[in-house]
């Protein structure tokens, strides 16, 4: 029986910063003997709106496994512009972290994204890595993202998409060949079914983890959260909901249409103190070039 985890070149491995997509970057090395081939990049794109923990998680990886990722951010989206100027490739000290790339991109198309158009999806993470692929002389790859078994719509909708052959690559699935679901990703970093942040590093399996609830995911505010989830985020780090807030208002638009973030900002001002609530453990808001479900809303079971 082939393993799916060896991967032949050349083909771009998505690093999103979070659990599953860390756990097929590590056995995808193992697969190979702890290094990739030359022709097969790791990436790892940068928003600039990632949580901190995701970026700590991200350098970790590349120091504990010896393997070097790609860390890239949006320049430009015009054709026109040579595709290595698209993009730059910074590092963890250089990395933005203020939202530049977001909000250059959305300067760039004077509006906000919205959960039926999630071009910040499309331009920071998916086009990038076109880019880099493009910028390393390959005309086809394989495209290798962290997709489950127990992610079956956003699989096939992958499946789709190489049946289609519009795109320049194929989209690879090793985790879903595999058979590996949440609960696998769970006991890998963790030994056990459950998320357990208090489990301190040196006890782990791995010996470090992302430090993030599963539902909180790698972007700080992603719009896509529910609005529980959102306020709960609000409440916990306004400064950022006013960035958030400042993108709507440049732009005159808001990221959904029941609310902006200044209207989540005064709903957190009445009540401050009020917890979280609801039990979102079994939600997954990992967002990568794999691509989101969006009939999906982080926070919120799908109809």
């Amino acid at each position: 029986m082939n393993n799916p985890y060896h991967i032949k070149g050349p083909a771009l491995l998505a690093v999103s910063g979070g659990r599953t997509s860390a756990k097929l970057f590590k056995k995808v090395l193992d697969a190979h003997g702890g290094a990739l081939p030359a022709n097969v990049h790791a990436v790892f794109c940068n928003t600039g709106k990632e949580r901190h923990e995701t970026l700590r998680f991200v350098h970790e990886m590349e120091v504990r496994w010896g393997q070097e990722i790609h860390w890239l951010e949006w320049r430009d989206r015009r054709k026109r512009t040579p595709v290595a100027d698209r993009f730059e490739e910074v590092g963890y000290n250089s990395a933005a972290r203020n939202g530049e790339p977001f909000k250059a991109l959305v300067a760039s198309k004077k509006a906000v994204p919205n959960a039926v158009q999630r071009w910040c999806t499309e331009h920071l993470k998916m086009q990038v890595c076109a880019d880099f692929m493009e910028a390393q002389g390959y005309a086809s790859w394989a495209n290798v993202v962290g997709l489950r078994a127990d992610e079956v719509r956003r699989v096939a909708k992958k499946v789709a998409q190489n049946e289609e052959g519009e795109l320049p690559w194929k989209s690879v699935m090793p985790l879903f060949q595999a058979g590996v679901r949440k609960l696998d990703v769970r006991r890998f970093w963790f030994g056990q079914d459950k998320v357990d942040l208090t489990i301190p590093a040196t006890s782990l399996p791995q010996g470090f983890d992302l430090g993030l609830e599963e539902w909180e995911g790698n972007c700080t505010k992603c719009f896509n959260k529910s609005k529980a989830l959102l306020l709960w985020d609000v409440r916990r780090d306004p400064a950022d909901a006013l960035d958030w807030a400042a993108m709507e208002d440049f732009v005159g638009g808001t990221f959904t249409t029941e609310y902006s973030f200044h209207d989540l900002m005064r709903e957190a001002e009445r009540s401050p103190r009020l917890p979280l609530g609801d039990d979102f453990s079994e939600f997954d808001a990992e967002c990568g070039i794999g691509g989101a479900d969006i009939s999906i809303r982080c926070g919120r079971k799908a109809a």
